[in-house]
């Protein structure tokens, strides 16, 4: 009888902790689905340590949900929350607030 009643708690733990994953799937699946991604060519970056101020930069702009910064390459990627922000806003962001100038990508145009 301790064997049913310990297995049974063992299904209904492991249902339960199925269930949460599922939710935080359905989750990370709604934010993933909200936000759009934009390749910028960045002008002015000239060390790591540029390309490190530039993604602070964007890391604290409204509406950016995650971003990375490659130096050599100068290309910053972006995704963003279309209804918070879009790529002229993140442009007009990064130029005012560092030295560096940007220009969207077009997607045949990666390099």
């Amino acid at each position: 009888m301790k064997t049913i009643i310990l297995s049974l708690t063992f299904v209904f733990l492991l249902a339960g902790n199925g269930m949460a994953q599922t939710a935080e799937s359905q989750k990370t699946a709604e934010t993933t689905q909200k936000s759009e991604t934009v390749k910028l060519k960045v002008t002015g970056l000239t060390c790591a340590g540029c390309a490190s101020h530039l993604y602070k930069v964007l890391k604290e702009t409204k509406g950016v949900v995650d971003n990375s910064v490659e130096y050599p390459g100068d290309i910053a990627v972006i995704d963003y929350d279309p209804k918070k922000t879009q790529p002229e806003q993140l442009i007009a962001a990064i130029e005012e607030k560092t030295s560096y100038k940007a220009v969207v990508l077009k997607p045949n145009n990666d390099k």
